[in-house]
């Protein structure tokens, strides 16, 4: 009877699987060259990635048709990676002025500060924030034509954000100090860390993480500012840290990505990775990508942080690779020419070979 029962039953079914989800080894599915060099970090959002070049211009490209969607001129060179926003993207020039446009490429504000801006600029809530050379924290009302909405005053350049935690706005300074300002730009709390801050905290579960180039890392209570722990690294933590689950992973001075607890901060493992860490690390799922000064892009499983998978480019990475599902998109650089590419590679179907779909280098 039980075997009658389990004939009729038919094939156990498999557990179902994410067409989309990362695997190795990637195959390239197109290329699109570029204009000028990229500076900076890519962007992406709803499939379109954003990128910046040294010759002033903002591009958005649609990643799963590898087509140019729009592209806009700023005055000057540009130097720093563009930012998305809740409805805008922001992008500064090397002219000092500041522009936010919609995601249709048109713009929606030009602004000349009248004095260095030394950090991010960012849209939040119908709002454009950044910090100054001098120590100020300025927001501009993109509802009233860019008008101040209010400035404060740090004692030191700022150097790191905007970020935001609820109502709040949250600069880092060049004396170590992470100040969060409410929506009037009343300061809220200050925290005062060992070293300068030299990356923009990140933002999880009301809880602030951020390293400083003395090699702490730190996790605050968004809400308060109170130290929850803090973590000396052999590395100055130098890209935003990543998040998933219990886990962060913080890329470092030193070539070294470390998995810390976010509980107690404790150090979970680490990896060191063969080139220096030049670009932003990124999320793929699972796995980080990690993008050296070399053409190797590392994948490591997030859970373990055992190494995942691997891709060897054509030439050296301009840009921190980013997963724009189902695609991981890279700008590589041509050494011989000097011209740079926007690289599509996705995972190798099941069954297929290298060369039906592109160039394989996964290791």
């Amino acid at each position: 009877m039980s075997l009658a029962l389990a004939m009729c039953a038919g094939p156990a079914k498999r557990p179902l699987v994410d067409p989309s989800r990362l695997s190795f080894p990637l195959v390239e599915a197109g290329t699109l060259e570029i204009e000028g060099a990229v500076v900076g970090q890519l962007r992406a959002r709803d499939g379109i990635v954003y990128f910046a070049t040294r010759k002033g211009f903002l591009t958005a490209v649609v990643v799963p048709a590898r087509q140019i969607l729009w592209r806009f001129k700023a005055d000057h060179s540009i130097s720093v990676s563009p930012e998305l926003g809740e409805n805008r993207i922001v992008i500064r020039d090397d002219g000092n002025v500041l522009y936010a446009l919609d995601t249709r490429g048109s713009l929606v504000l030009e602004k000349q500060p009248d004095e260095a801006v030394t950090s991010a600029v960012r849209e939040n809530r119908g709002r454009m924030y950044f910090g100054t050379s001098s120590g100020k924290v300025v927001a501009l009302d993109l509802s009233a034509n860019g008008a101040q909405a209010w400035e404060y005053r740090a004692a030191a350049a700022i150097s790191t954000g905007p970020v935001f935690a609820g109502d709040m706005v949250i600069f880092g300074a060049a004396d170590g100090r992470l100040i969060a300002l409410d929506q009037a730009g009343k300061r809220v709390w200050e925290f005062s860390a060992t070293g300068a801050i030299t990356t923009d905290p990140t933002v999880a579960d009301g809880r602030l993480y951020f390293g400083t180039e003395n090699r702490f890392f730190y996790c605050l209570n968004a809400v308060t500012g109170k130290k929850i722990w803090a973590r000396r690294l052999q590395g100055a933590p130098h890209h935003p840290a990543l998040i998933h689950g219990r886990r962060l992973a913080v890329p470092a001075s030193n070539s070294v990505v470390y998995f810390l607890s976010r509980r107690g901060g404790s150090i979970l493992s680490w990896k060191v990775v063969p080139s220096r860490i030049v670009h932003e690390i990124s999320e793929a799922g699972p796995v980080i990508l990690v993008s050296s000064a070399a053409p190797n892009l590392i994948a490591y499983d997030f859970a373990t942080g055992e190494r995942a998978g691997g891709h060897l480019a054509s030439g050296p990475l301009a840009a921190g690779a980013l997963w724009v599902s189902p695609f991981i998109v890279l700008v590589v650089g041509d050494e011989e020419s000097g011209r740079q590419s926007l690289v599509f590679l996705r995972s190798q179907p099941a069954g297929a070979s290298a060369a039906a779909g592109g160039r394989s280098h996964g290791f």
